[in-house]
């Protein structure tokens, strides 16, 4: 059963209940399907938002070492962005990581190719832990992290 945030947005904990969905705005937003390397982490957390019945944004993420979470990928469908779906899927996980015992979450974004996530996290109380040009993406790879207790 999905925890009810808003009257129209349903946050989901088992992302694999919806997984061709999600593979779908996976495509659709990054022009791939690979989600992340690996769907076997333990812990493994895998949300999805809901909205008006559809598939309005996911995030995925694992344990890095035993003190720090990473978020490892997400999304919201164009026609959801602007109504707070990331916010609450990045608030979502963070209680969830906490619930798990991590003391920090972390993820990875480049900042002219998705500006978004720069902007949400900066707003959220992340903060820059490193960065560095990555040859693939022709942008900046900056991580950003957030002590969560």
């Amino acid at each position: 059963m999905g925890e009810k945030l808003e009257e129209h947005i349903i946050i989901h904990r088992n992302g694999f209940d919806h997984l061709e969905e999600v593979y779908r705005l996976n495509r659709l937003i990054f022009g791939e399907d690979r989600l992340i390397n690996r769907l076997d982490h333990d812990p493994l957390l895998f949300l999805t938002a809901h909205c008006e019945g559809q598939l309005a944004g996911f995030k995925i993420g694992y344990a890095l070492n035993r003190n720090i979470f990473y978020s490892a990928k997400g999304a919201t469908a164009p026609l959801f962005r602007k109504r707070g779906i990331a916010t609450q899927l990045l608030f979502a996980m963070i209680s969830d990581a906490m619930e798990l015992g991590f003391r920090e979450m972390q993820y990875d974004t480049f900042p002219r190719l998705y500006p978004g996530m720069t902007i949400l996290g900066l707003r959220n109380g992340f903060r820059i832990r490193r960065m560095g040009w990555n040859e693939e993406y022709n942008d900046f790879q900056m991580r950003l992290g957030r002590i969560i207790r």
